[in-house]
């Protein structure tokens, strides 16, 4: 069995970034050092994790987490010795049992007196010979990665691909409107792969908000938090609005709900100092993401609002739920408040009829109310 030593760490986007490029580095490596509670070392272009008695997989599962990663392997660390590279190389090869094999070879140090070609003409031609296998450049059984670095060998057979994107972090802080459905969740976590720090309000129709924390709601929270390195979820009942809500007309109910939560994230993002607020609409999927009630619903909030899933159809919003982990919570049981109150809405309201209705009931009262009992979570 391969004995690894290692976990060669790559990234990619913020190599683009310039001047700004140690900033994000620094970040990325701050990122992984949270979540794996280790110590890791920077070289040309990589980061590096030194591994203890060859545990990996748990680590590896953490690593593809961290935004900001392209792709991550377990490897072999060795000195700068070819003939070890060889025969690290073919212990491996020979547990496999393979019948053909390819090695590739970046290097960063180009002090070294070989180039990649000839490192890997030297490898190939060592290990084919010992194992009886042949090399085949255009359709290896195996690919096999050497990297030579400023002071050593790391030999990898498993490249594994992370989610990309950005650190966490790197790009401010947002608020968001979180559900519990599938939606809200995979615009969270495609802001957070953006590099924000990504905080969830939720509003709930119990009369106590631990209530919250024994559904689904907490569990989704604490999967998101997994990407993140930690959030904040902000409770808040929508009680003070189910109470006025008898007095609007039934096929405005739904709009204006939205604009009351909208109207309670702006005050909350305006008092925390967020610079956005995000929401899983995702254009005509529903009643309420019509683009007549999205604009009519966004008066009331001078805090901008970012729609990640705007453009997306529900069957990909679907996948990457999948992909990220949420799907399965998403569908448990939970009867929020849009299904309440949802009764033949309005889906072409006019912003200043909204307005008017909005003025008339004094609605912003209500969600001074509501803003008077807000609790807090940290996951």
């Amino acid at each position: 069995m391969v004995e690894y030593n290692s976990i060669v760490i790559h990234y990619g986007e913020i190599t683009l970034k310039r001047g700004k490029r140690p900033i994000y580095e620094k970040m990325l490596k701050k990122n992984l050092e949270k979540a794996l509670g280790r110590k890791l070392r920077r070289l040309r272009g990589r980061l590096i994790l030194n591994l203890k008695n060859g545990e990996y997989r748990e680590l590896c599962n953490k690593i593809g987490k961290t935004f900001g990663v392209v792709w991550y392997s377990p490897a072999i660390h060795v000195k700068k010795d070819l003939k070890i590279v060889e025969e690290k190389i073919v212990e491996a090869l020979r547990e496999e049992d393979v019948k053909s094999f390819k090695v590739i070879v970046k290097r960063s140090d180009k002090t070294y007196p070989l180039t990649s070609i000839e490192i890997a003409e030297e490898i190939g031609r060592e290990v084919s010979s010992k194992l009886n296998v042949k090399v085949d450049l255009k359709n290896p059984e195996k690919i096999v990665y050497v990297e030579v670095t400023e002071n050593s060998f790391y030999i990898l057979f498993n490249k594994i691909r992370g989610f990309g994107g950005l650190p966490v972090g790197s790009s401010g802080k947002v608020l968001s409107l979180f559900s519990g459905g599938i939606d809200s969740p995979v615009a969270t976590w495609m802001m957070m792969k953006r590099g924000c720090s990504v905080d969830l309000l939720h509003i709930h129709p119990f009369l106590r908000h631990e209530e919250v924390l024994e559904t689904k709601i907490e569990k989704i929270a604490r999967l998101l938090s997994s990407y993140s390195l930690g959030l904040t979820l902000y409770l808040a009942s929508f009680r003070p609005f189910f109470l006025r809500s008898f007095e609007i007309p039934s096929k405005m109910i739904l709009v204006t709900f939205r604009a009351y939560i909208l109207k309670i994230a702006d005050k909350l993002a305006k008092k925390k100092g967020y610079l956005g607020i995000v929401t899983g609409d995702n254009l005509g999927q529903a009643a309420s993401q019509t683009l007549e009630n999205l604009y009519a619903v966004d008066n009331f909030s001078q805090t901008p609002v970012y729609r990640p899933l705007i453009g997306m159809d529900k069957q990909e919003i679907i996948d990457l739920a999948k992909k990220i982990g949420t799907y399965d919570l998403s569908i448990e049981d939970y009867r929020d408040c849009c299904s309440i109150i949802a009764r033949h809405p309005e889906t072409r309201a006019r912003a200043e009829d909204l307005k008017e209705l909005w003025d008339k009931l004094n609605l912003d009262e209500v969600v001074d109310q509501t803003l008077t009992d807000i609790a807090e979570y940290k996951f």
